[in-house]
């Protein structure tokens, strides 16, 4: 991609992130001009609005949401370390509840993005067991959409930040191993 088009795209990604986190509904051609390009290529781009905020919230994640993914790496599944790293991504998508809003299917989007990164969780999986903070019979893919879930739902859902913790802090219990065996049944 050559450097203009690169540049331009980061314009507009900008623009629309401004646009759609304020929680109005800026047209595509309001965006193209505070992003100083012509509507013509931002519809090159982005072929319509659905389009654009999914990019938009594709980049927020890759540049809010991986890093703290990547704290993962340094922690044994403990309770409080997943519960704060969980928090601190939760925060993110209370911050960002506007623009995930816009986004058309932000749920399996999510997914999408976090199951990206299944050597992460199937490694934290793997050390959390071994260590005895997560129960025996939780998988790596299993523990991702786990978490997705609980940071995308009380990210979404809390009232406050206490109420966000507490949510997550009693979410999490479910993954500590129990006395009698992890399988537990419906019954």
């Amino acid at each position: 991609m050559r450097a203009d088009a690169a540049a331009s795209i980061s314009r507009i990604l900008d623009a629309a992130h401004a646009a759609l986190v304020g929680g109005g509904v800026a047209s595509l051609s309001r965006i193209a001009e505070e992003a100083g390009v012509g509507v013509a290529t931002l519809y090159r781009h982005f072929p319509n609005r659905r389009a654009l905020a999914s990019s938009v919230y594709q980049r927020v994640f890759a540049q809010a949401v991986v890093p703290l993914l990547m704290r993962f790496e340094d922690t044994d599944g403990d309770h409080e370390s997943l519960v704060d790293i969980l928090d601190r991504i939760s925060a993110v998508f209370t911050r960002e509840h506007n623009l995930m809003a816009s986004v058309q299917d932000v749920g399996p989007l999510t997914d999408s993005l976090i199951s990206s990164h299944d050597r992460l969780f199937g490694d934290l999986s793997s050390r959390g067991r071994a260590a005895g903070h997560l129960r025996s019979d939780l998988g790596g893919g299993e523990l991702a959409r786990l978490l997705g879930v609980i940071a995308l739902g009380s990210g979404l859902v809390a009232e406050d930040d206490v109420q966000r913790r507490r949510m997550i802090d009693v979410l999490l219990d479910s993954l500590r191993p129990t006395d009698g065996g992890d399988a537990r049944s419906m019954a």
